[in-house]
């Protein structure tokens, strides 16, 4: 019997229509979830800061495994 399940944090940028095969799995929060995708939309996209609107569209996409 579990008494505590801790759910974690999964995307992958084609879910929201990105021609990319990056994705996070395992992260312990959203937020740790949008941190590691900042890092990768500047090196892998040139987006240097998410957009409102793009974040949304993020946080839809994320599932919980």
């Amino acid at each position: 019997m579990k008494l505590f399940s801790k759910k974690k944090y999964y995307f992958e940028c084609k879910s929201i229509g990105m021609n990319c095969g990056f994705e996070v799995k395992g992260s312990s929060s959203e937020e740790e979830l949008l941190e590691i995708l900042r890092v990768h939309a500047k090196s892998a996209h040139g987006i240097s800061q998410i957009p409102e609107d793009l974040i949304n569209k993020i946080k839809q996409n994320i599932r919980k495994m």
